[in-house]
């Protein structure tokens, strides 16, 4: 079958048949391939910046692509809620059977480091015309948004980043007078997929929403932007024009993005950092430490998502389908050709939000 491969570590990816040692068995399904959405992970491993991809036992290559969105086309024994022609999304990271979070489910918190990933990490990802999968990995797409289910797995984690968020928050009252949380103001550092979903999602829980960039927008960003009621704010005008932060959202992964911000900072007010880029350097002063001390200022960081945290995406989905129209639809920017997948992987074309590669 065809496959979309990299050597890790080697810069260069390609289009190859491959041989995959997968059997369906009991519990499992077959699952051909209709999607696979295109991130700076996936970039960052072809351009041979991420150092710390691997194929799986006994390979020397790896499938990349971890956001998957596949039809099932066989089931084995056992497998109850999946039947043949249902759309299904996997998760991606699998855990490593011996902690207690990765064996109740919890694999985003494993605690020895030796979970894989789908397409990053000691597994074969979604990039292929097939692929076999344990139900319990599955996760069931609604009919009403199989079209823009590609996105799941990229939300996925910004549902659970909010859903820590929130647990973190209940150190004291964090809601307003009226019990709603509509006088909390937001920053989101980057407007990429992941900006913009966390944007989506803290408007839908209440928030006024900041989505910053070091430039304009671009026009879909300025028509989501204006569709889910949050605004877009260019950097460089300086950060006068912000208000107040009570949460500051970074995804960008460069300090010097968001340490600056880090003084609009309110009292008990909280930095989520999201992003993940190498090499990148800021100064971090005492007296920031101090100010951070002092203001009961929540820091923390998250990656991955569990198998709620796809149905939790799932229903964001589904609820946007009706309250936004079309501004899902028109966060895949582009849609290419397995063929067309090498150049596209290699560089992030100007005013993408989300580019996808059609399988099927």
């Amino acid at each position: 079958m065809k496959a979309i491969t990299i050597k890790p570590n080697n810069i260069g990816v390609e289009v190859k048949d491959v041989e995959i040692r997968e059997q369906l068995r009991k519990g499992q399904a077959l699952i051909k391939t209709v999607m696979t959405g295109i991130c700076g992970t996936d970039r960052g491993i072809v351009s041979g910046k991420i150092s710390f991809a691997y194929p799986p036992e006994g390979y020397t290559y790896l499938v990349l692509g971890h956001e998957g969105l596949g039809r099932v086309e066989e089931t084995g024994e056992d497998v109850n809620e999946l039947k043949k022609g249902d759309y299904v999304v996997p998760v991606v990271r699998r855990g490593c059977g011996e902690c207690l979070n990765c064996k109740i489910g919890r694999q985003d918190f494993c605690e020895t480091g030796k979970f894989v990933e789908a397409g990053i990490r000691g597994k074969h990802g979604f990039m292929r015309e097939e692929f076999v999968d344990d139900e319990k990995y599955l996760v069931k797409v609604p009919e009403e948004v199989r079209d823009v289910a590609v996105l799941t797995e990229p939300l996925s984690n910004v549902v659970k980043a909010i859903d820590e968020l929130l647990f973190l928050q209940r150190r004291m009252i964090w809601t307003c007078e009226d019990s709603t949380l509509e006088c909390r103001n937001a920053y989101i550092v980057g407007t990429g997929p992941i900006g913009t979903f966390f944007a989506m999602v803290l408007r839908t829980l209440g928030l006024q929403v900041f989505m910053l960039n070091r430039r304009e927008p671009s026009d879909i960003e300025a028509y989501i932007s204006e569709k889910i009621g949050a605004t877009f704010y260019d950097t460089r005008k300086g950060l006068e024009g912000l208000p107040e932060a009570d949460l500051i959202v970074d995804t960008s992964g460069v300090p010097e993005a968001f340490i600056p911000l880090m003084k609009k900072l309110k009292h008990n007010s909280a930095l989520v950092l999201f992003g993940t880029v190498e090499g990148e350097k800021a100064e971090f002063v005492s007296d920031l430490v101090t100010e951070i001390v002092e203001k009961n200022i929540l820091i923390m960081g998250s990656v991955n998502a569990s198998k709620k945290d796809f149905q939790g995406a799932l229903n964001y989905l589904s609820i946007w389908k009706y309250r936004y129209g079309d501004v899902l639809t028109r966060m895949i920017t582009r849609v290419v050709s397995i063929e067309e997948a090498p150049n596209v992987l290699t560089k992030k074309v100007k005013g993408e939000v989300k580019t996808v590669i059609k399988w099927s």
